[in-house]
């Protein structure tokens, strides 16, 4: 089983080293796609771990200045020490977006299971009022996603906006796919007419034509968005919308953990197997 697992998840991780990650982003940057690239891990228990995660994402943004690879970072506040406590979290996390300050980049936080979503907006709001090269995603999945994202691109905040692979009870999230679509589209349009370059994270066809379709009609430009998608997934879509002139960007994991990642990810929704069979070939 695990052997089956390595050979699905090297389509889709680049590999467990950081060098593995910068290769990747260079790849894709030939094809005139960017990158996103996240150190696999999350829901440390120790500060000992967490502060090991803070140093792998310094060398990180270290790594992706020296290599020339057009890419951001994206990370999980459970992996900076949330699971322990919300300022340790802060306090690591705000140690990585200065270097990123440092060397021009750009901090992505990632959006975890709804358990977590309350933390990790306050944690944002704190640190975005000090610095503006920092984004958070948001799940359309979750019902209250429209109001804080709202809230957030009021303030000047970019959004990622993806679907959401958790599984979430019916009290906090849509449960019917075309409930969770519709939900994306209506954030999609209030975040694409904002001003605060989103990146609309998707890999649905229908969704991607929509984003397209509605920007033209609103005289947005292409360079005023992302369109983001996961490493090994719908490549031959990736290099369309770059050849067509918008900002492709590619969501680029690594790291040691990738097997717990792996797992976790098909085990919380029968979709993400499927997901995955089905852009195999691609």
């Amino acid at each position: 089983m695990k052997g089956l697992l390595l050979l699905i998840a090297r389509r889709y991780i680049a590999g467990a080293e950081r060098q593995d990650a910068i290769r990747a982003a260079l790849s894709l940057n030939r094809l005139n796609i960017k990158a996103t690239i996240d150190n696999l891990g999350e829901n440390v228990r120790t500060e000992a771990e967490a502060a090991a995660t803070v140093s792998e994402y310094l060398s990180l943004l270290d790594d992706i200045k020296r290599s020339g690879a057009d890419s951001q970072v994206s990370l999980k506040l459970t992996h900076m020490g949330l699971d322990i406590s919300a300022e340790l979290a802060k306090n690591n996390v705000e140690t990585v977006i200065k270097k990123a300050v440092e060397l021009d980049n750009f901090v992505r936080f990632d959006m975890e299971g709804s358990a977590y979503t309350q933390a990790t907006i306050d944690i944002f709001h704190k640190l975005r009022r000090k610095y503006p090269n920092i984004g958070i995603a948001f799940q359309s999945a979750l019902k209250r996603s429209r109001h804080e994202a709202e809230t957030i691109t009021a303030a000047g905040g970019s959004i990622r906006l993806v679907k959401g692979a958790y599984k979430e009870p019916p009290d906090l999230a849509f449960q019917d796919k075309k409930d969770v679509d519709r939900s994306f589209e209506e954030i999609m349009k209030m975040l694409l007419v904002s001003g605060t370059r989103p990146a609309i994270a998707t890999h649905d066809l229908k969704l991607i034509d929509e984003v397209k379709r509605f920007a033209a009609e609103k005289g947005i430009s292409k360079e005023s968005f992302d369109f983001e998608m996961l490493l090994g997934i719908k490549r031959t879509l990736q290099r369309t919308l770059a050849a067509e002139g918008y900002t492709m960007r590619v969501y680029v994991p690594y790291g040691k953990d990738w097997l717990p990642y792996t797992l976790r990810r098909l085990r919380e929704r029968k979709e993400n197997i499927w997901f995955v069979v089905k852009n195999i070939f691609d």
